[in-house]
């Protein structure tokens, strides 16, 4: 059967067999599937609310998808059947009837309608969204439709990041020529508002998307000009408060350096297992600590 490459990657696996069993258990029970995600997302929505109440200076729920789906997917997995009644009680039956048949539900990422990040679920071809709502707080905030209409899309490589990230978040974006180290696999610096300057992309799909193409995507956006240099010492400055990071001298041979460090990477065809994974995370989680501090 065909597989994910990717994590969280928006593509419907095994289509054809996913489709099936999609119009057998899914599509005839969706009234009774909204019931019970709706029922999923209110029953989140005070825990979530309370735990964070503001994102990057913006009110629950906007900007919180990933926090909400990452709740429904573990509410959804410990969730007793016994304690459910009606339409939730029905949609529940369907959706466990559709997994038992060989039906594959995931979490994906990606680029929606050219607007914004989104994470949703995928179920078979019926694309789930418990976390509608976080862009636009007027919208419902579940959605349900079939995947090739919710216009879900992966994302290419850092440049087409780049661009979203400009256009949803506002953000202004650099080339990470300060910590070349870093740079094969997270080969941005972002400027968010309400947020500060990061360290991108935290993410392990954008993290494997350039480990499986050889990095060619972090080369891409390093190769450009030098980071601007008040920025970079700025930058140098607010990490060396820190750990002592090894950030380069200057912009120039820092973008030297995270070039060679691009090429090193690929030609060490290192793979990337669950260690290599566990040490990226806490090495951006460190250095976004420090600058967010």
């Amino acid at each position: 059967m065909e597989q994910l490459t990717l994590p969280n990657e928006p593509r419907v696996v095994d289509a054809v067999r996913q489709q099936r069993l999609t119009e057998l258990h899914l599509l005839p029970a969706i009234p009774a599937l909204m019931v019970l995600m709706q029922g999923i997302r209110a029953s989140l929505d005070p825990v979530l609310r309370a735990a964070q109440p503001f994102k990057w200076g913006k009110p629950y729920p906007l900007g919180q998808c990933l926090e909400i789906s990452l709740a429904a997917k573990r509410r959804l997995r410990e969730l007793n059947p016994a304690t459910l009644t009606g339409e939730a009680a029905r949609g529940h039956a369907a959706l466990a009837a559709f997994l038992a048949a060989g039906g594959h539900m995931h979490q994906v990422w990606g680029d929606l309608r050219g607007e914004y990040f989104q994470n949703a679920f995928l179920a078979g071809t019926l694309y789930i969204d418990v976390s509608n709502d976080t862009v636009v707080p007027t919208k419902p905030p579940v959605e349900m439709l079939p995947f090739e209409q919710a216009r879900l899309s992966p994302v290419a490589d850092f440049a087409h990041y780049a661009r979203l990230a400009e256009r949803y978040w506002k953000a202004q974006l650099a080339p990470n020529h300060l910590l070349p180290e870093l740079a094969p696999y997270y080969p941005l610096f972002a400027l968010i508002p309400g947020m500060g300057w990061c360290l991108e992309a935290d993410s392990g799909y954008m993290v494997a998307l350039t480990h499986s193409q050889g990095f060619a995507p972090s080369r891409a956006v390093l190769a450009a000009e030098p980071m601007d240099a008040d920025l970079f010492a700025t930058l140098a400055h607010t990490l060396s408060s820190g750990r002592r990071w090894s950030h380069a001298p200057d912009a120039a041979q820092g973008r030297a350096l995270a070039l060679q460090a691009c090429d090193t990477a690929a030609a060490s065809r290192q793979p990337l297992d669950a260690a290599l994974r566990a040490h990226l995370g806490r090495q951006i989680a460190a250095v976004n600590a420090c600058l967010l501090r």
